[in-house]
């Protein structure tokens, strides 16, 4: 045994004060360090969850403080702690080395962010806080309110909500922590509201335009809220995207230390919190469209892009009798960064078509051959199964035809956004049908796929639905039962 373990044997007092100076070192040091401390005093009797997220963030907010970011968009699911360790832990953090600063926080009500600001002093005035930091400087008596409260080096934490009056003060860093109110997720008026006081009130709020931060951190709920605002004017900021659920495999690089976090597609930001059971659920309870803007990051436009929102109300129990086909859009491999198989069953009766099924996941060419003949056998009234002849679809059909009848190639002519346009009409005057989301789970992600066409990261289920519909709306006959010709005929003419 050395000598240093046999003076912290014989010493206990040495030991405590040793470990002590360890653990504020830690603290000091990083943010993450910071918080896991500071959690009893946050949470007091709930266990800390540590997470790679958090760390990542830690270091944005250190190279902040080095001065090599100044304006930062963090985009990250509800309760992954994004509040806390930006909006609370952060700003005390850095006041143990630069007590000087002066922050602004700005959320969408002046409740949360004065609820932010008191946990924010309560840290402060904790004894673990006080013990280690005490005599870097002290809180102002006269100036220590809720929303604000101020130290003897002239540093201060103001918060405020979106339109709060903000005349004659100024900051040195302004954290806009969800400037609207999930609850308000589709009002113009809440969202012009806090696009316009960012505009025409808070950036004119930093002490200095030059060296000041802005630190913007929310979820996604519209194409158009303050994040879409600011990447769509393309103000030079820094872009931290982080979705409940990876859609695509994806590198994140942390800024100073250069780690990198792969990950795959599936992969779940805060597994300790929120495993795939939870997402699910939440998934389900929600909606896939408010789901994909507070969790994925992906808010579907409110009107749509190239499918208005308004032409995608037509649901059915029971479709009536129709023409039946499949429509195919195959890939090429299964891979991390490939496109999706995608496979639909849609019928025609008269002037309208209705969607009956989906399968839609990425497949290996195998598991693409398994999934025509399963589609097939269970719905035999497809006798067109209509592939488009890119990718892995010319053998597929040519593995197939043997087997299988009604193996169609189709040469889609266009681009996909002109084979989009090209049916809208139909969609527009309500002549397309899909079935209960209720029953039908998957009509949400679908019509979440077609609002957000053609910016999605996966196009293939539109495609396939795009593709069958030119097929069904370029026959000559309506229906079997309204048609001239007899039913092997009208099979036969397909």
């Amino acid at each position: 045994m050395n000598s240093w373990a046999n003076l912290l044997l014989s010493n206990p007092e040495a030991a405590k004060r040793l470990q002590n100076q360890i653990s504020r070192e830690i603290a000091e040091r990083t943010l993450p360090g910071f918080i896991e401390q500071a959690w009893q005093v946050i949470e007091p009797g709930i266990e800390y969850v540590d997470n790679w997220h958090i760390h990542l963030i830690g270091e944005y907010m250190e190279a902040i403080n080095r001065g090599q970011i100044q304006r930062l968009i963090i985009n990250m699911p509800p309760r992954h702690m994004k509040s806390l360790e930006v909006t609370v832990c952060y700003p005390v953090w850095t006041w143990i080395k630069n007590p000087e600063k002066r922050f602004i926080k700005v959320s969408y009500s002046d409740s949360l962010s004065r609820k932010h600001n008191i946990i924010a002093r309560d840290i402060i005035n904790s004894p673990w806080y006080q013990h280690n930091w005490g005599d870097q400087f002290t809180l102002k008596a006269d100036v220590n309110r809720q929303a604000e409260f101020k130290n003897n080096h002239q540093g201060f934490m103001l918060s405020t909500s979106v339109g709060g009056a903000l005349t004659g003060e100024g900051g040195d860093v302004i954290i806009i922590d969800d400037p609207q109110n999930p609850l308000m997720a589709n009002s113009e008026a809440e969202r012009e509201a806090s696009v316009n006081f960012f505009k025409n009130t808070l950036q004119t709020r930093l002490n200095n335009p030059k060296t000041g931060v802005f630190i913007i951190i929310m979820q996604r709920l519209h194409e158009n809220d303050l994040t879409g605002h600011i990447l769509s004017e393309q103000l030079d900021y820094e872009h931290l995207c982080l979705p409940a659920i990876a859609e695509k495999k994806t590198v994140v690089t942390f800024p100073i230390s250069g780690k990198e976090i792969i990950r795959e597609p599936g992969d779940v930001l805060n597994e300790g919190r929120f495993d795939m059971t939870v997402l699910e659920n939440l998934k389900q309870s929600m909606g896939s469209v408010q789901f994909a803007g507070q969790f994925l990051q992906t808010p579907a436009p409110a009107e749509g892009i190239i499918f208005k929102r308004e032409w995608l109300h037509n649901f059915y129990t029971q479709a009536p009798r129709t023409t039946d086909i499949q429509s195919w859009d195959m890939a090429f491999t299964k891979s991390e960064g490939s496109a999706k198989v995608a496979g639909i069953v849609m019928g025609k009766n008269k002037a309208d078509i209705y969607i009956k099924d989906l399968v839609n996941d990425k497949m290996d060419f195998t598991e693409s051959v398994a999934a025509v003949r399963t589609l097939s056998g269970k719905w035999s009234s497809a006798r067109a199964k209509v592939v488009e002849n890119k990718a892995n679809g010319p053998a597929i059909v040519n593995t197939l035809k043997k087997e299988i009848p009604g193996m169609v190639e189709f040469n889609p002519k266009g681009s996909k956004e002109e084979r989009a346009m090209s049916i809208t009409p139909y969609f527009e005057a309500g002549n397309i049908h899909f079935p209960d989301p209720k029953t039908h789970p998957w009509v949400e992600d679908l019509i979440r796929d077609l609002l957000i066409f053609p910016k999605g990261t996966y196009k293939d289920t539109v495609d396939a639905l795009v593709q069958g519909i030119l097929y069904l709306m370029d026959k000559p006959i309506s229906s079997i039962g309204g048609s001239n010709l007899s039913k092997e005929s009208y099979w036969h003419s397909i």
